[in-house]
């Protein structure tokens, strides 16, 4: 055998040990199929495995027709992004723990007027296109863009939708700003204080108010819970969990269809 024939022989066992190594992991691949591979599925805590073979904490919860994937806070490290999470964008189930304990649901989407032409944009300790949310020093975290800068950069009418109810405003200085993003902050860095300063408005608090009581069983522990801040405008307003005193952090899931 030539000196060429074990090189390429060598290069072929490499490949293949990196191969075996990425993809030995034989657990499920999303909440979408461990449902599908249950008998009797119950909504909790789960692992998956990421493309590579890494595997990360999830909490599965389950309805009838659809369910939601909350991803740990340490699980975000094994991700190259957040595509595995979710097979429909058209809304995220966010739900906020007080720190009474007690937890919340709410459902938030693109403003009726956008829902065509914007869907949310869901991204991983990034911002494309997108406003960067003041917390980023806090990464990873997960970024959901409501209006890109290009639109949300004009002088009009804009915003969200919580609970079924389009949440309006009018950008008054251009300020691009159109996102809910959520902080795994690993280093405990202390979050920036623009929040003692602006903008608690209805705008970005009635996802708070108008959330529903979650069911025990379906309560997150802490690894789940994030530092978030939503911020509007322009003249929309800001908020992050500091602005809140009786809440303690919060979670996006992510929808898939069953």
């Amino acid at each position: 055998m030539t000196t060429m024939d074990f090189s390429a022989l060598f290069v072929m066992l490499m490949i293949s040990s990196m191969l075996r190594t990425a993809y030995s992991c034989s657990l499920a691949r999303s909440c979408q199929h461990i449902y599908e591979g249950s008998v009797t599925p119950v909504s909790g805590e789960y692992q998956l495995c990421t493309p590579t073979g890494r595997k990360f904490d999830v909490f599965c919860d389950f309805y009838d027709g659809h369910g939601y994937t909350f991803v740990s806070k340490e699980g975000l490290n094994g991700l190259q992004n957040l595509s595995q999470l979710y097979t429909d964008r058209s809304h995220v189930l966010v739900r906020h723990r007080q720190k009474d304990g007690i937890q919340k649901d709410v459902e938030i989407a693109p403003h009726s007027a956008f829902k065509y032409r914007y869907p949310i944009s869901f991204q991983l300790s990034q911002a494309v296109g997108f406003s960067v949310p003041l917390n980023a020093a806090m990464k990873p975290y997960i970024y959901l863009g409501f209006l890109p800068e290009s639109y949300a950069r004009s002088g009009t009418t804009q915003g969200y939708q919580a609970a079924g109810e389009d949440l309006t405003f009018t950008n008054c200085d251009s300020n691009p700003n159109s996102y809910l993003a959520f902080f795994a902050n690993p280093s405990n860095l202390p979050p920036n204080d623009y929040y003692k300063r602006c903008c608690m408005s209805s705008v970005v608090d009635t996802w708070i108010k108008k959330a529903t009581l979650t069911p025990s069983s379906r309560h997150l522990p802490e690894k789940y819970l994030y530092y978030f801040e939503m911020h509007m405008g322009g003249c929309g307003g800001y908020v992050s969990t500091d602005s809140f005193p009786t809440v303690s952090g919060a979670a996006v899931g992510f929808r898939f269809d069953l």
